[in-house]
């Protein structure tokens, strides 16, 4: 399976179709007055492209937000969890899909306000059935 994936302001899938803006996200900026927690607003909006044979199955696709050390990107105490979701799909093989078609499973998590502790390099690092297909990196400075 292949995965498109982007960093954007908003996204949002309405009828299989995958509605973006502000998209090609990589730099988020602060003031340098300002101290953390910072709170960052952003999307994480993608494409699935699931091909024939992997069709009538059911697939994870899970995201976590990781520091430029590739540990889960630290919140303020009092916060529990990390930064991320996953999600569960099963896309059919319709009658009309041709031998060799691949079908498109678009997806968009949209994060309000993550309390990010420190500047540096993040990533959503997004996994497919517990295999790393992307990252998708931005620092906040």
């Amino acid at each position: 399976m292949e995965l498109d994936v982007m960093l954007c302001d908003h996204a949002q899938v309405s009828g299989s179709k995958l509605f973006i803006s502000g998209a090609n996200i990589n730099r988020v900026t602060v003031a340098a007055s300002a101290m953390p927690p910072f709170p960052i607003t952003l999307a994480v909006a993608g494409l699935i492209h699931v091909p024939w044979n992997s069709t009538n199955t059911e697939h994870t696709v899970a995201m976590a937000l990781l520091d430029e050390d590739g540990q889960p990107a630290r919140v303020p105490e009092g916060v529990a969890g990390t930064i991320g979701g996953e999600f569960t799909f099963n896309v059919g093989r319709p009658a009309q899909l041709a031998a060799g078609d691949s079908q498109i499973v678009p997806f968009a998590y949209n994060f309000a306000g993550i309390p990010l502790m420190q500047r540096g390099r993040y990533g959503f690092a997004i996994t497919l059935n517990g295999t790393t297909l992307r990252s998708v990196p931005f620092t906040v400075d």
